[in-house]
């Protein structure tokens, strides 16, 4: 895969995945080690990481390797209930450098994306951007300054044609010192687009050259 690139999923937790990317007597504990071993990348849904503990997430960390990276969702966040920043700053600490940041999705005030941001680390936290208005509706961008993310639905990347459109605007959207990160969701996300993605931001490298 293209250094530039990763590509990951939102979630693991899919029970349609069981029998089709799990195999049928794959313990639930080892699901995240086994998907792990395929991507480099998962983006822990808001109420995943929310309802999580220092054990857990330490498990989480133990189960991957050290080149794998989680982003936590953080979009729709209540930054007053205190609990939230906690429970954020306990998987921050815990996860150390297997975490990339978080993202929201949605737009936040400059107030609350500075706290955020302030929670997760200087450099952490990517926020709503909407400056690549080339881009379906269904697709989802954030950023920083460091890195480029999107949230695409798989299904409508199983179009190769309409996944490749997306590839080239968001390539072209983002800054050479920018990496990008690729989530795609779905119920579940379709394992055969996200291999796709990777070998068609490989071709798609190559005629760059």
């Amino acid at each position: 895969m293209h250094p530039e690139l990763l590509i990951g999923a939102e979630g693991w937790e899919h029970a349609a995945w069981s029998g089709s990317f799990y195999p049928d007597d794959l313990p639930p504990e080892w699901r995240l080690s086994y998907y792990a071993n395929e991507f480099p990348l998962l983006l822990v849904p808001f109420e995943v990481w929310r309802t999580g503990d220092g054990e857990q997430f330490r498990r989480w960390r133990e189960d991957v390797a050290g080149g794998f990276r989680f982003v936590l969702d953080v979009t729709g966040m209540a930054l007053e209930d205190g609990q939230s920043p906690q429970q954020l700053q306990c998987c921050r600490s815990v996860l150390g450098d297997r975490l990339a940041g978080g993202v929201s999705w949605s737009a936040g005030s400059p107030a609350d994306c500075a706290r955020l941001r302030g929670w997760l680390g200087d450099g952490r936290f990517m926020a709503s951007a909407s400056w690549l208005p080339e881009l379906p509706s269904t697709v989802r961008v954030a950023a920083d300054e460091a890195t480029l993310c999107a949230l695409i639905p798989s299904e409508a990347a199983a179009d190769l044609k309409w996944l490749r459109a997306v590839l080239e605007s968001l390539s072209a959207g983002r800054t050479e010192t920018q990496r990008l990160l690729l989530f795609f969701s779905g119920t579940p996300p379709r394992i055969q687009t996200m291999q796709e993605a990777g070998l068609l931001w490989q071709l798609l490298a190559g005629m760059r050259r």
